[in-house]
């Protein structure tokens, strides 16, 4: 069985697993942001056109399914984002539970797990 000293980040670990959940965050984070806009703007781009060049029947019948797979693309990439860090983040040496970005600062200024209470920073 392992002693409990075996499983403890230094801080300077710790700290290295903090960044890389930022560099997943802020990647993911673009990804969606750009996909959200450049999606709504070709959306109102169309809009526009569709209000010279389409009789309102055929525009709504364009505009619909189009609003709703914006909605369903938009919608998988926030999943997408929320799973990518969920998976990202420090887990807890002692309880598994991913440490929520709350739960990384508590264990900064406690040096332990806000879930379980066990010690993670030497």
């Amino acid at each position: 069985m392992a002693h409990e000293s075996d499983v403890l980040w230094t801080r300077k670990e710790f700290e290295g697993q903090r960044a890389a959940t930022k560099v997943v965050e802020r990647r993911e984070g673009l990804l969606l942001a750009g996909v959200s806009v450049a999606l709504g703007v070709a959306q109102l781009v169309f809009l526009r056109w569709a209000d010279v060049h389409l009789d309102r029947s055929t525009k709504l019948a364009i505009e619909l399914p189009a609003f709703f797979t914006y909605l369903a693309v938009v919608g998988g990439l926030l999943w997408r984002f929320v799973q990518r860090v969920k998976a990202a983040r420090p887990k807890c040496p002692r309880c598994a539970a991913p440490l929520s970005e709350l739960s990384e600062r508590v264990a900064v200024a406690t040096g332990r797990c806000d879930s379980c209470g066990g010690q993670i920073l030497a």
